[in-house]
């Protein structure tokens, strides 16, 4: 019993003289009013590339017209006419004495006499083989006006093979022209009237 009282004795002796802490209580803080200015930002950036070169100035070209007071005489449509012997062409027009040439007659000339090139002993024994084709201009009278090589086919020995050759040797070339001027023809005709035209025939050498 007497232990029970000492006890709260003890207890009651703890509460009474236990040190007592302090409540600090803080006192509030107040602020005048104030009034705040913000400076407006400027936002800049780094550029990693140097600034675009300044565009070129395109040069502004000076005229330079000069007038031209020499008389230039420009040639009469007919002599801009170009007659191909192998091309659907416009017939010319009587010019004075000048022969009407046909690019497109209705009857083209006929071969009445042919003659063969002769050929020096040196071509002969060549053993070229040869495909030329020559264009004749052959007049209203059935005579070869004009005659020029269009095409020289060079075969190569017994084969059908060929190549397209500029010349050939030994003279052959001139021999074969001279031949195509002694040809006759039978001329062109167009509409009932016998006029100039062209045509292309071929000369076989060594075949």
């Amino acid at each position: 019993m007497g232990t029970l009282i000492i006890s709260q004795l003890l207890v009651i002796a703890i509460f009474k003289f236990w040190p007592k802490k302090e409540l600090i209580v803080q006192t509030p803080i107040f602020f005048e009013n104030e009034t705040l200015v913000v400076e407006e930002m400027t936002i800049t950036r780094q550029s990693n590339a140097p600034a675009a070169p300044p565009k070129p100035q395109i040069p502004i070209p000076i005229p330079n017209d000069k007038l031209i007071d020499d008389y230039i005489e420009f040639p009469e449509l007919e002599t801009l006419i170009s007659f191909d012997s192998l091309s659907v062409s416009t017939t010319t027009g009587q010019r004075g004495d000048e022969e009407r040439i046909s690019g497109n007659p209705d009857v083209t000339p006929r071969i009445i006499k042919i003659v063969e090139p002769t050929l020096t002993k040196s071509a002969t024994r060549s053993g070229i083989k040869s495909m030329i084709l020559v264009n004749f201009l052959v007049s209203s009278q059935g005579i070869v006006k004009e005659a020029y090589i269009a095409e020289i086919k060079l075969y190569k020995g017994k084969s059908n093979e060929f190549e397209i050759v500029d010349d050939l040797q030994y003279g052959i070339l001139n021999d074969v022209l001279e031949a195509a001027y002694k040809w006759r023809f039978k001329p062109a005709n167009e509409n009932g009237e016998a006029v100039g035209a062209y045509i292309q025939e071929a000369f076989l050498i060594g075949f």
